[in-house]
């Protein structure tokens, strides 16, 4: 007489398929969902990256770790190094994904394709760079550009953060969209794409 638990191969790899599917049917539940309705996948965070709700401080020089308003940014200055900071914790994100570069433009300057990102002429790019994820930490103020001082890549905060093709060319920096909340800079949504040189 056969034993309930004597199963074949077969019938074994059949049940642990059947298990493994439905797994990954109900861990991915939410997003089928979402597709359903019309929806899209969530964008992917990077750890320690900004998340909505978050203000900025400024990473050095006097006023480090101060919260940075609209009025510290000079309209057609330089740009600002700032990292995020967690509102509800009071913690800063101290991670290179959470450090921007904060540059405030005239509102009638913003490239049209940014508008939607910035926050009253406001733009905040990721700090770190896409080639091999060196710290931005170079303005060429006479060609309003950042620079990577590792490789001399450079990117065009005028054109949505697109590597201009001096130095190493890589892909365009991710864009963090922005709101302003009694004065203060919020982040309004998750970065545009993954931060740094891309993975894989």
């Amino acid at each position: 007489m056969e034993s309930n638990f004597c199963i074949t191969r077969r019938e074994l790899l059949k049940s642990t398929c059947g298990f493994a599917g439905a797994a990954a049917l109900v861990s991915i539940g939410g997003s089928l969902s979402a597709f359903a309705v019309g929806g899209a996948m969530p964008k992917p965070l990077d750890k320690g990256a900004p998340k909505v709700g978050d203000m900025f401080v400024f990473v050095d020089g006097p006023r480090k770790d101060n919260i940075v308003s609209l009025e510290d940014l000079v309209i057609d200055g330089p740009p600002v190094t700032a990292q995020a900071k967690d509102t509800a914790s009071g913690t800063v994100r101290e991670s290179d994904h959470s450090t921007v570069l904060l540059l405030r433009l005239p509102p009638e300057k913003v490239p049209e394709e940014s508008k939607e990102d910035a926050a009253q002429g406001v733009l905040a790019y990721s700090a770190v760079c896409t080639h091999l994820g060196c710290m931005l930490t170079d303005w060429v103020e006479d060609k309003k550009l950042f620079r990577c001082p590792c490789h001399e890549a450079m990117f065009d905060p005028m054109q949505a953060g697109k590597s201009t093709g001096e130095g190493p060319v890589s892909r365009r920096l991710p864009i963090l969209p922005l709101k302003i909340e009694d004065g203060k800079l919020v982040v309004a949504d998750v970065f545009s794409a993954a931060v740094g040189p891309k993975k894989g």
